[in-house]
């Protein structure tokens, strides 16, 4: 069920009845162009698949991320750090306050992921709550669906694929693969790069505050946009769907609650 779909008694009875919150965060930045940018559609999806399985809540998903290596690309919204985590504390503070049990976060925004860990960190110390986070998008780029998905040898990399798939099988009709362009990876400082966030010095990563214009050509694509299909979107959908359920289903039987830290200092704005 959609929190925001339903009345306050009907969330009550399901809290009570010891439904899990989850909460999905995305992001809206350039997916090359040839994709729409608001991928936050992905995990949104994902989230209301998997709570509909394992009878959880959604809350309504973060559209916004950090997204701060994205910004030379017209339309990219990137939080500050302090706005994502406040954001998501107190809407765990909210979900806290009415009882419920456990919270789970999906994540389909790397740039996120540092910022919530830290902040699951702090709402371990301070109530002793343990805070899973999911990471969908993640999850369905292991090397063995990959090359069930795609075939041997293919590498996935972002403003290409799976993004173009699976925007194909969520909205028909919005990738418009006649835009796509040149794709590929780019040498900094004559080094290769890794991600993101490294240039890789003697097959050692070297941290590097990039930006996403420094590693791809024009186009923001590190990897090859044609290889998308529908039917390969679907099918990395159902995967991520069947492992968010079943890690739901699990979820539901564990006790995420520990001990608070007492030592902590209270919640700082």
């Amino acid at each position: 069920m959609r929190l925001g779909e339903i009345s306050w008694t009907q969330a009550k009875t399901a809290f009570d009845q010891g439904a899990s919150a989850i909460i999905p965060l995305g992001s809206i930045e350039e997916h090359g162009p040839h994709v729409p940018m608001g991928d936050y559609v992905v995990i949104d999806e994902i989230a209301q698949r998997a709570a509909e399985a394992s009878g959880d809540l959604v809350v309504p998903t973060m559209p916004f991320g950090y997204s701060e290596y994205f910004r030379q690309y017209p339309g990219t919204i990137t939080l500050r750090p302090e706005t994502l985590t406040n954001v998501v504390d107190d809407t765990i503070d909210c979900l806290i306050q009415h009882k419920a049990r456990r919270i789970a976060i999906f994540n389909g925004h790397a740039g996120n992921s540092p910022i919530l860990e830290l902040l699951t960190r702090r709402v371990r110390r301070r109530i002793g709550l343990l805070i899973p986070i999911v990471s969908p998008l993640q999850v369905i780029q292991t090397p063995a669906l990959i090359a069930r998905v795609y075939g041997d040898g293919v590498q996935l990399g972002h403003g290409g694929e799976p993004m173009g798939s699976i925007m194909m099988a969520l909205r028909p009709g919005s990738v418009h693969m006649e835009r796509a362009a040149d794709f590929g990876r780019k040498q900094v400082l004559g080094l290769p790069t890794d991600g993101l966030g490294a240039i890789v010095f003697r097959q050692a990563r070297v941290f590097l505050p990039l930006d996403m214009q420094d590693v791809t050509p024009e186009s923001g694509s590190l990897s090859d946009p044609s290889l998308a299909s529908p039917e390969r979107g679907r099918a990395l959908l159902d995967f991520a769907v069947e492992y968010c359920a079943e890690f739901m289903r699990w979820f539901r039987t564990a006790d995420p609650w520990r001990e608070a830290d007492t030592e902590a200092a209270p919640k700082g704005r």
